[in-house]
């Protein structure tokens, strides 16, 4: 049924990422399946001081890899971790990857949500591929 799929991400939202990565891997079915684990830092992260910044996005990538080895069937997963916004970065990694499907997660609704919208918001009218947002 698909060929790539992404899935965005967060490894500090352990329950979360975890549930998430399990119906990617549902999803996946066939080894031959491309499974990508992505995490997109915002740029505030990445530009605190110039010599912090590859010590953040190599601690990402090791959560990253952490979550996926804590889930059957994940622990082949392609890993990355972009700065920069979300929308544009899940979007570019999809594009370069030829994602068939992209797995967001729903976070409970902030107030900020309301007025400035959620990645998923922004992602899902933009995608090139189907996207499923997924509730807890």
């Amino acid at each position: 049924m698909f060929r790539s799929i992404l899935v965005a991400v967060d490894p500090d939202g352990s329950a979360e990422a975890m549930n998430l990565l399990a119906l990617a891997v549902e999803l996946r079915r066939d080894p031959g399946v491309a499974l990508t684990l992505v995490n997109v830092f915002p740029n505030l992260m990445t530009t605190l001081p110039a010599q912090r910044s590859p010590v953040i996005l190599e601690g990402a990538e090791a959560r990253l890899a952490a979550l996926a080895h804590s889930v059957a069937g994940a622990d082949q997963a392609q890993l990355g971790v972009k700065s920069g916004f979300a929308c544009r970065g899940l979007l570019d990694a999809a594009a370069r990857i030829g994602a068939d499907v992209i797995l967001l997660p729903a976070p409970a609704q902030r107030w900020q949500d309301r007025l400035l919208g959620t990645t998923a918001s922004r992602v899902a009218p933009r995608a090139q591929c189907s996207v499923f947002v997924v509730r807890d």
